[in-house]
């Protein structure tokens, strides 16, 4: 990632906005100073922190376009719709989508009811009864329901002990790294 054309985007979209720096850096609720390093080039890296509070400003900037020059200066309702993100079910930043509050209960994950037993799973994907008039054998039949009973007893236990994520660390190809922390 080159830091520099970091700073020119976000030059580009304050301009884009119509704001002077000291507009976005209040909205933004970053010390005017610091960004004024960034966009001078005083400071040659932008933190994770600042990226957090641009983004919470200004949700419709994209980050894929501001860290990497990548895609659209600006995310539109159409793009979450497109990748799969309708209003009710999250939102998506860009990067990534995240499921909305409702998918998760006391910060345990509510996994999807109403099991299906092996035949149904089997036929569904075409290798019970046969697809195109084949047939599985009994014994592929059997591993895929040793398999099936296998991953049941694997989310099984993912139930009991539901796992989040605490941090994500990006490693670039010249040897710098960032750290994200979900937000509280």
């Amino acid at each position: 990632m080159n830091d520099s054309n970091v700073a020119e985007r976000l030059k580009s979209y304050i301009e884009f906005k119509g704001l002077s720096y000291a507009q976005f850096a209040d909205t933004c609720k970053i010390p005017r100073p610091s960004l004024s390093q960034l966009l001078t080039g005083r400071n040659k890296k932008i933190n994770d922190i600042m990226v957090g509070q641009i983004h919470n400003a200004f949700p419709d900037l994209s980050i894929l376009w501001l860290l990497f020059g990548e895609g659209p200066m600006e995310n539109s309702a159409s793009e979450n719709s497109e990748s799969g993100v309708d209003a009710g079910a999250g939102f998506s930043d860009g990067l990534f989508a995240y499921p909305s509050n409702d998918n998760f209960s006391g910060g345990k994950r509510n996994f999807p009811t109403g099991a299906r037993d092996e035949n149904e799973i089997l036929k569904e994907n075409g290798l019970r009864g046969g697809i195109n008039g084949s047939q599985i054998s009994d014994a592929e039949e059997e591993k895929l329901r040793n398999m099936i009973k296998e991953l049941r007893g694997r989310i099984d236990e993912m139930k009991k002990n539901p796992r989040k994520a605490v941090q994500i660390t990006v490693y670039y190809d010249d040897s710098t790294f960032e750290t994200f922390f979900p937000r509280t």
